[in-house]
Parts: C-alpha cells; structure tokens; sequence
C-alpha cells in the first residue's frame, strides 16, 4: 500500500523544468528517428547483396541508433513521473543506451577511415578483403560492448532530489565521477580529432582528383561530422563544468551542473534521429555520383 500511494502522489508531483524538456527532446526523438531508422534499415537490407562495405556500416549505424531510441518511452515516462520498473531492466536499458552511442560514435570514426582508404588509396582496400571487413565490423560491437560495461555498474536504483525513484548513474565518490566524465570526454576529443583529419585530407584529396572534381559529397560528409560534433558538445561541456566543479568543491555549481544532465543527454539523442537522414542522403547522393561516372 505504501508502495502504490508513492507512485501515486509522483504522478501528480510537479516536474522539474529540466525532466520536462529532457522529456519533450526524447518524444522528437522516437517519433522521428524510430521509423526513419527503420526505413534506412528496410532500404540497405536490399544493398547488402553488392557486397559493399559502406551500406552494411550504414547498417550497423541504423541498428545502433534504434537500440537507443526504442527504449525512450520508459525514460520519458521516468522523467515524467518515476522509474517503476525492475532493476534488472534499469541495468540493461543504460547498458544498450551505452552501447548503442559508443557504436554511434566508432560508427562514424570507422566511415571516415573508410571513405579516406577506399577513395584516395583503393589498392589498399581491396587488399582488406571481405574477411578483413567483417574483422572491422565486428571489432566495432565488442569494442563498443567492452567501452560500455562501466554502465552496467555504476546505473542503479535511487531517488533524485526531487525524491523519484529513478534509474540513475551512481558515483560513489567524486573520484570515481571524475574518471568516468574524463573518459568520455577523452574518447568524445579522440574520435572527433580522428575523424577531422581523416575528412580534411579526403577533402584536399578529391578537390586534386579529376575524378571526383565534384565536391558535393565532400560537403556532405562534412555536414555529418559538424553536425555530430554540434549535438555532442553541450553534454561534452558539462562534463567538463563537473569535473571542474568537483575539483574546486564547489557544490552549487556542481548540482546545477548535474541537474542540467537530463537536458544534454537528451540532445544527444538527436544525433540518433539525425543519422538516418544524413547517412540516407549521402548514399543517395553518391548513387547519383555514380550514374554520372558511368
């Protein structure tokens, strides 16, 4: 009984400001990247067969980002009210969340690596091999799986400041805190450099190619790295608004700081939803390429 009047009185219970904005960014989310990730996924399905390997990272990138967004309705609904569903599902729902934007992330480091070899040193991607791009493929999961496990400890159960029961990330000092932000803001800063050095010498490379004298895919794929960049940065940001927080004990600075999380996690999420329609466009733009080469 005591149990259902708490649930009762969270859903009556005012929302934080923050909780409904997190909430309103992840509804966007699912409803337009649910079914755009869902069509890219039915339109590559029939490319598989060509034996590319950019569809089939196209692929696992579709895949990865309807693992996040599937789940969003249980944390609109935790946002909103409380999380009132077992434990066991608090820690596998973070672990796939995870997952998911870790192979997001190596996703997109691994396109730009691919697209750099394959246009401005093709000898050497065929050496690759179908063998040797499955390797990559699958490294790319398990590396994600791995990258991914520190969810699995630190997500529990416990009550927010506003006295909900949540699913939530648990330090248990700030010590811990501190590594775990500095680690993803490390891996955040490494595939971002990663991949702008890959994208600028693929851009110097094909404007001194006469075969791809046209730069619109150029731009294209640049568009997809700004604009991974852009949605990132601002949970980036706050990262590093704890981490400082956190060394200089400054505890107002570092409850707002924490407080703001539910509204950049949830922009994060909009690079779930983008990716269908930059990556979607990008092969379109490319099969068009293609048909004028010919």
């Amino acid at each position: 009984m005591q149990q259902l009047n708490s649930s009762n009185s969270s859903l009556i219970a005012p929302v934080a400001t923050e909780n409904l904005i997190g909430s309103s960014v992840l509804a966007v989310c699912f409803i337009l990247g649910v079914p755009g990730n869902i069509a890219v996924m039915v339109r590559l399905s029939g490319w598989l067969k060509r034996g590319s390997f950019t569809p089939r990272l196209m692929l696992s990138l579709a895949v990865s980002d309807l693992l996040t967004l599937i789940p969003l309705p249980l944390w609109i609904w935790a946002l909103l009210h409380e999380w009132v569903f077992s434990w066991v599902l608090c820690k596998l729902l973070s672990y796939m969340m995870f997952l998911s934007f870790y192979c997001s992330v190596l996703c997109v480091v691994l396109m730009s690596l691919q697209r750099y070899i394959q246009v401005l040193h093709p000898e050497k991607w065929n050496k690759l091999g179908r063998k040797g791009k499955k390797i990559l493929l699958s490294g790319m999961w398990m590396l994600s799986a791995v990258f991914s496990c520190y969810a699995l400890v630190q997500h529990n159960l416990s009550s927010d400041r506003g006295g909900r029961f949540q699913c939530m990330l648990i330090f248990h000092n700030e010590a811990e805190r501190v590594a775990t932000l500095t680690w993803e803001i490390i891996i955040f800063v490494a595939s971002f450099t990663i991949v702008s050095y890959f994208y600028f010498h693929l851009h110097r490379g094909v404007n001194n190619s006469d075969f791809f004298s046209s730069n619109s895919l150029t731009k294209l794929v640049t568009r997809i790295v700004v604009c991974f960049f852009i949605i990132w940065i601002p949970h980036q940001i706050l990262n590093i608004v704890i981490i400082f927080a956190a060394f200089t004990g400054n505890d107002n600075l570092l409850r707002s700081a924490v407080s703001g999380e539910n509204v950049t996690r949830a922009l994060a999420f909009i690079n779930s939803c983008v990716n269908p329609f930059l990556y979607a466009f990008s092969a379109r733009a490319r099969q068009q390429g293609n048909s004028r080469n010919r």
